[in-house]
C-alpha cells in the first residue's frame, strides 16, 4: 500500500470513529424541591421539571403506580405532570433517563402551601417567643413527622432564576427551630384537623417591599411605576458597575440595622457600634497625619454629596484645629444635630459619642482639661450615616467664662468606609462597610446604584421564580410593614401580586394574608395600610387574619405566631376543606345614617357581636368636615350604633384608626373586627 492510499485509509478510520462517537450526556438535574422528604399535592397532576441532554427522554414514576414521560427540548429543559393519589405515604419517586436515574425517598402525599412575606412570616423559633405556645415548649414537644417545611435560601437576582438551595425537614423536636413559626402553626392546625401530611414551602425575607416579590411583567402594568420600569435595564447595567467597584475592597458586616438606633430602647445596639472597627484609628490618634491630602467640607452641612453624586452612606472623619492661649475654666464642645451617629475626639482622646435620636439633637460634650494644650488643638469627629440624610451640625468650643470658639466653616475630611449592600451575602443586617484608604482612586467610583432585597422584582426572581410551577394548594402571606408609607400604592400593588402569582402558576389558588399588627412607630399611617389590605378582600378566594388583639405596641414583631398561624388555617379549613366554622372576624359592610346616629353592619358576625371590655371604644365619628371625635358605641343586635353629642349630623365613621389601636369589637367566636373607615 503506497503512502497516498495509507493516508486515505487513516482518514476514513478517523471519520468512522468520530461518526460513531456518542455525544456526551449531561447530568440529570432537578429542582431542589424534588428531594427526600418532599410533600406532593394530593389528587392532582403535579409538575416535575429539570434539565438533561437535549431531545432525550425522561420518565418519572411514583411507587403508588403512576408514571409519566417527556423529552428534553433543544436546550435540555424538560417538564411533565404526574398523577398523585389521595393523601398518604411514604412513597418513592424515580426519575430516570437512558443513562441516569435518581430516586427521591420518603415522599408524602398531602396538602402543599406556600408561605411568604417579610419578617413576621420569617420569624422562626430562635426568635419567636410565642405567648400561646412558648418556643421552648414547642421545640421539646413537636413530633409531627408528616409536617414538612423547606426554607428557600435567601437570594436575589435581576432576572428570574430556576434554582435555589433548600432541603425538606420534618417537624420533629428542634428540627423546627428554623421553621417559619406562623407557617408551622398553620400547618399544625391543618394536620390535626385534616389528618393528612402538610408541606410548607417557606420563602420570606424581613424588611422587604411588596414590589420585590412581584414579577417585572406585572409591575410593567402599573402606570405609577412607568418611569422606574422603563429604566430597569439601565438600572441593572449600572448596578453591575457598582458591584464591581465595591468588590475590590475589604469589608465587614454592619453591626446592626441603623434604624434600631432610633427606637426608644435600642437594646444594647449602641455598644456594637462603639466597638466596631472602622479602620481609621490611625487618622484619629496619630500626630503624623498629612492633612494636606484630605479634602474640604463645609460644616454645618451634608456629607451625602462628598463624591458629587449625592449618594454617599458610610463613615467619614472631619478634622479642624482650634487655638487657645491659656487654659482656664471648664471647657465643653457643642455639636449640633448630626445623623446618624458621631464619635468626637480632641487631641486623639474620645470626649463623647451619640447615636440615633440623641445624635439628632444638639449635644454638649465636656472636654477634660488634661487633654487640652496651649496653642493648637485638634478635633476629629467620625460621622456615620446610613439611615437618614447625612447632616452635620454646627460645632463650637465653649468655656465656663463664656468664651466661644466658633468652628463653623471648612473642615478637612477623609472617607473611612462606605456602606453598601453585602455582595452575595444575605444575612441580617444585609449591609457591609467597605474600607477605603489613602490609595483609593475615587475618580473611578461610579454613581452608586442599589439593587437589593427591596428592588423591583428582585425577590420574585430569586425566591419565587425557582418554585414555579411546583403544584401547591394555595399561599399564605404576611407582609405590609415596609409599605406603610406608600399605603395608597399598596391598594394596587397587593392585588397585582396576587394576580401575578396566580398567573405565573396558571392556577387560581386561594391566597390568605395577615393584616399588620399595631405598632407605635408608623407615624400614624398603619391604619391606612390595614385598610388597603382589607380592600384586597374584594379579590375572589382571599381571606384576611386580623391581629389587632395580639399585637405588641412597642414591637413590630409580635411574639404570638400561634394565633396567626391558627387563624390562617381557619380560613383554609372553612373555604377549602369544607369545615363549618367562622374563620373571620367582623368585616365592615355598610353604614346607615339615622338622624344623629350611624348604624354599622358587618359580615362574619357569626353568633353575634361582643366586646371583652365594658366600653366599646376605638370608634370615631365625624360630620362633613371629617373632624373625628370619639363616638359612643353600642351593640344593637348584629349591628353597631354610633353617636356623639359633638356631631349633630354625622356622615363618616371609623374604627381602630391609630397605629396602636387595640381590638374592642369581636364576634362571639372570639375573632377581632378589622379596622375600617367609611370615607
Amino acid at each position: 500500500m503506497n503512502c497516498y492510499r495509507l493516508s486515505i485509509y487513516v482518514l476514513l478510520l478517523g471519520f468512522l470513529f468520530n461518526a460513531c462517537k456518542q455525544p456526551k450526556k449531561k447530568e440529570l438535574k432537578v429542582n431542589a424541591l424534588f428531594s427526600d422528604h418532599m410533600v406532593l399535592q394530593q389528587n392532582d397532576k403535579v409538575a416535575f421539571w429539570g434539565t438533561y441532554s437535549p431531545n432525550q427522554k425522561i420518565k418519572v414514576k411514583g411507587s403508588w403506580g403512576k408514571e409519566s414521560t417527556s423529552a428534553a427540548d433543544s436546550k435540555g429543559r424538560w417538564k411533565l405532570t404526574l398523577d398523585t393519589p389521595k393523601a398518604g405515604g411514604p412513597y418513592e419517586v424515580n426519575i430516570s433517563s437512558e443513562n441516569n436515574s435518581l430516586t427521591i425517598k420518603d415522599v408524602l402525599i398531602g396538602e402543599v402551601w406556600l408561605a411568604s412575606g417579610q419578617s413576621n412570616m420569617e420569624m422562626d423559633f430562635d426568635y419567636c417567643c410565642n405567648t400561646t405556645d412558648f418556643s421552648e415548649f414547642e421545640l421539646s414537644t413537636a413530633n409531627y413527622p408528616k409536617i414538612r417545611m423547606i426554607n428557600v435560601e435567601k437570594q436575589l437576582n435581576s432576572t428570574p432564576l430556576k434554582q435555589f438551595k433548600g432541603t425538606w425537614e420534618k417537624a420533629i423536636s428542634d428540627n423546627i427551630t428554623p421553621f417559619s413559626a406562623a407557617g408551622y402553626f398553620f400547618a399544625k392546625r391543618l394536620h390535626k384537623e385534616l389528618n393528612v401530611p402538610i408541606g410548607i414551602i417557606h420563602a420570606s425575607w424581613g424588611g422587604t417591599d411588596i414590589e420585590a416579590w412581584t414579577s417585572r411583567e406585572q409591575l410593567n402594568t402599573l402606570d405609577f411605576l412607568n418611569d422606574i420600569m422603563d429604566n430597569y435595564d439601565k438600572l441593572i447595567k449600572n448596578y453591575s458597575k457598582t458591584k464591581s467597584w465595591f468588590s475590590q475592597f475589604e469589608s465587614t458586616k454592619s453591626p446592626s440595622d441603623v434604624w434600631y438606633l432610633f427606637l426608644e430602647d435600642p437594646q444594647g445596639v449602641p455598644k456594637k457600634w462603639e466597638s466596631f472597627d472602622f479602620k481609621d484609628e490611625r487618622n484619629i490618634h496619630s500626630s503624623n497625619i498629612n492633612f494636606e491630602k484630605w479634602r474640604k467640607i463645609k460644616i454645618p452641612g451634608s456629607i451625602d454629596n462628598i463624591f458629587e453624586t449625592n449618594d454617599f452612606d458610610g463613615a467619614i472623619l472631619i478634622r479642624k484645629s482650634f487655638y487657645i492661649d491659656e487654659i482656664k475654666g471648664d471647657y465643653s464642645l457643642s455639636l449640633g444635630p448630626t445623623s446618624d451617629m458621631d464619635f468626637t475626639f480632641i487631641n486623639g482622646k474620645k470626649i463623647g459619642n451619640s447615636m440615633g435620636k440623641i445624635s439628632a439633637k444638639t449635644k454638649i460634650y465636656k472636654i477634660p482639661k488634661d487633654i487640652l494644650k496651649i496653642g493648637e488643638n485638634n478635633i476629629v469627629i467620625r460621622i456615620v450615616n446610613q439611615y437618614k440624610e447625612g447632616k452635620v451640625g454646627a460645632v463650637s468650643v465653649i468655656n465656663s467664662e463664656n468664651t466661644e470658639i466658633d468652628l463653623t466653616g471648612y473642615w478637612d475630611y477623609s472617607v473611612s468606609a462606605e456602606a453598601y449592600a453585602a455582595l452575595d451575602s444575605y444575612s441580617w443586617p444585609y449591609i457591609d462597610f467597605y474600607f477605603y484608604n489613602e490609595t483609593t482612586n475615587y475618580s473611578k467610583r461610579p454613581e452608586i446604584t442599589n439593587y437589593n432585597k427591596d428592588s423591583k422584582s428582585s425577590l420574585f426572581n430569586g425566591m419565587i421564580s425557582p418554585l414555579i410551577p411546583y403544584t401547591i394548594k394555595g399561599a399564605i402571606w404576611y407582609q405590609g410593614e415596609n409599605n406603610v408609607p406608600r399605603f395608597k400604592e399598596y391598594e394596587r400593588l397587593f392585588p397585582a401580586l396576587i394576580n401575578d402569582w396566580r398567573n405565573q402558576w396558571s392556577l387560581d389558588f386561594p391566597f390568605y394574608f395577615v393584616q399588620i399588627a399595631p405598632f407605635e412607630n408608623y407615624n400614624g399611617l398603619s391604619s391606612s395600610l390595614r385598610d388597603a389590605q382589607r380592600k384586597t378582600l374584594k379579590i375572589p378566594k382571599t381571606g384576611m387574619v386580623v391581629t389587632l388583639d395580639i399585637g405588641e405596641n412597642n414591637d413590630i414583631h409580635p411574639s404570638n405566631k400561634h394565633d396567626v398561624g391558627s387563624r390562617l388555617a381557619g380560613l383554609a379549613l372553612s373555604n377549602d376543606y369544607e369545615k363549618s366554622i367562622i374563620a373571620s372576624g367582623p368585616l365592615f359592610r355598610k353604614q346607615v345614617i339615622n338622624g344623629n346616629k350611624l348604624t354599622l353592619e358587618f359580615d362574619y358576625v357569626g353568633s353575634g357581636l361582643m366586646s371583652y371590655k365594658k366600653v366599646l371604644d376605638e370608634f370615631e365619628i365625624a360630620g362633613a368636615d371629617k373632624k373625628y371625635v370619639p363616638a359612643t358605641a353600642k351593640i344593637v343586635g348584629k349591628t353597631i350604633e354610633l353617636y356623639s353629642d359633638e356631631v349633630f349630623e354625622p356622615k363618616f365613621s371609623r374604627y381602630a384608626w391609630r397605629d396602636i389601636s387595640n381590638a374592642t369589637l369581636f364576634n362571639k367566636e372570639g375573632l377581632p373586627a378589622s379596622s375600617f373607615t367609611t370615607e
